[in-house]
């Protein structure tokens, strides 16, 4: 005789907001585990979402109603209120996967990204950009966030290197009313060049508005690194914004898996399984090699902002209190790297990401990334690479 488990499609209630990327990443991994099984119906509740929790609690996400019967439950516990309900749930015999680890209960089964490997992450990249001195940037009272911090802070330590700390307000109603000036305040305290690490994306954009305001280049003078890889608030930052992609997709896939596995009564070797992040995709704010003099950040920031326009040495003068000469002297001295060099190697920059897009024809490639004319981009191209920009896009294609 069949299983009686497998008599009925099992009702999984999912309660993951959708406002930002994370949660939308896990539901798509989670869909797609289902439509693997073919024998869950799934039923979404995203809650009164806030964006990192606010006085009266995180995400006030409720069950379903009693009367509608449900057999398992994926959910991020933001408080105490959540984990004992979790607790609850789990003694009336319906399995709960946590999905954010947002507390110190290690009996609650738990998929989370793995947060020391995200910081070593991080140090790395910003060391290979060339950066001597770092920072990090969390949110107060946040376990996952206060978990990249140490990591980060203790991976720095072994390069003999002690990192500066700072966080945000846990609730963000309080971002413009307070943090902006205490932020203002604590940039002024660091060394630069410096790399920076913020625990997620959506707090990046208080740090570089920050810099904006006290005239600190991003990223010559300051590269900032987030984590999530939120392709919309990254690419909506002024620099646009390198991210860490934890890998949520893959987080919402293999916590569906255990969750069956528990509906399936499968002894589990532990209750807590780690992801390690995907990639990090490298964007403006941590695309330069740190420079120290910060007259020469200026200068090469001006390059990095206006290469797709048709700028020349006597246009990055202008925008520095030297001479030609003097210029041309220091930016070597400190790049290593000639003003012309830099020029070029920004625009063969954007020219291979214009590539990447079909939509662009040859000769709006040409224009977009300040070379002008056909001509002279398509030479220029083949010197510095090798092959013709229309081989090079082939190539792409290709791969």
């Amino acid at each position: 005789m069949d299983d009686p488990k497998r008599q009925h499609r099992q009702r999984i209630l999912l309660e993951i907001e959708t406002a930002i990327a994370p949660g939308r990443d896990m539901l798509r991994g989670i869909a797609k585990f289902s439509g693997e099984i073919h024998r869950w119906d799934l039923h979404h509740n995203a809650g009164n979402w806030a964006l990192h929790g606010s006085i009266s609690g995180p995400s006030h996400i409720e069950p379903l109603s009693p009367d509608r019967q449900i057999d398992g439950v994926i959910t991020r516990i933001y408080d105490e209120a959540g984990r004992e309900r979790a607790h609850e749930l789990i003694s009336q015999g319906i399995p709960v996967v946590d999905i954010l680890g947002d507390h110190d209960d290690r009996s609650l089964p738990l998929v989370h990204t793995d947060d020391n490997a995200i910081a070593k992450v991080a140090l790395r990249h910003l060391s290979e950009q060339g950066f001597r001195r770092f920072a990090f940037c969390g949110i107060n009272d946040t376990r996952w966030s206060d978990q990249r911090g140490k990591s980060f802070t203790r991976e720095a330590e072994k390069l003999g290197v002690k990192t500066s700390s700072f966080t945000v307000s846990k609730s963000h109603q309080e971002h413009d009313q307070r943090d902006a000036k205490r932020i203002e305040e604590w940039l002024k305290t660091l060394t630069l060049p410096l790399g920076l690490f913020v625990s997620c994306d959506h707090i990046a954009p208080l740090l570089l508005n920050a810099c904006a305001r006290l005239g600190i280049t991003n990223p010559e003078a300051l590269a900032v690194v987030g984590v999530n890889n939120d392709t919309v608030a990254c690419n909506v930052c002024n620099p646009t914004l390198s991210s860490i992609d934890a890998a949520h997709f893959e987080i919402g896939y293999r916590a569906a898996r255990l969750l069956n596995d528990l509906l399936e009564g499968i002894p589990q070797k532990s209750d807590t399984i780690l992801v390690p992040p995907s990639r990090l995709v490298v964007r403006g704010s941590s695309g330069e090699l740190a420079i120290s003099d910060p007259l020469i950040a200026r200068a090469a920031r001006f390059i990095n902002r206006n290469a797709g326009s048709p700028i020349g040495v006597d246009d990055v003068v202008s925008s520095v209190p030297f001479s030609r000469r003097e210029l041309q002297r220091r930016f070597r001295q400190v790049t290593g790297r000639t003003i012309h060099s830099s020029i070029l190697e920004a625009r063969m920059t954007i020219a291979k990401r214009l590539l990447k897009n079909p939509e662009y024809t040859i000769d709006a490639v040409a224009e977009l990334s300040g070379f002008g004319s056909r001509q002279h981009f398509a030479k220029t191209f083949k010197t510095q690479t090798g092959v013709t920009p229309a081989k090079y896009r082939q190539e792409l294609s290709a791969r």
